[in-house]
């Protein structure tokens, strides 16, 4: 089970390394759409990051874990909404990952 969490934090991080590097192909310059853009990818990310720090504490700091499940929630339901209206590959496998990492939010590891 934390195999399978653990690779989807991963590939979150990298989902969100991958949407900053497409910041300089979709956007010629820097503007306003651009800093939002890459500022997305950041928050991807981190969490992502948030997501590797409970998979460390194996969901025993209650503030870790509710930090790991809002945002696990939140990123979904953006995910979904984006999904919607985008309908791109990138977009429902950013949704797949936050939808694997809510729930497995909520399998305590007692490591």
């Amino acid at each position: 089970m934390r195999t399978i969490q653990a690779i989807a934090s991963i590939l979150i991080v990298a989902l969100g390394l991958l949407h900053c590097a497409f910041t300089f192909v979709n956007f010629h310059g820097l503007s306003f759409d651009a800093a939002w853009f890459i500022g997305t990818g950041f928050a991807i990310i981190l969490a992502g990051f948030v997501n590797i720090a409970m998979l460390r504490d194996g969901g025993k700091d209650t503030v870790i874990w509710t930090m790991a499940l809002i945002t696990n929630v939140v990123f979904l339901a953006g995910f979904l909404i984006a999904a919607y209206m985008m309908r791109q590959p990138q977009v429902f496998l950013g949704a797949i990952l936050f939808a694997v990492t809510t729930i497995y939010s909520f399998i305590i590891d007692p490591k």
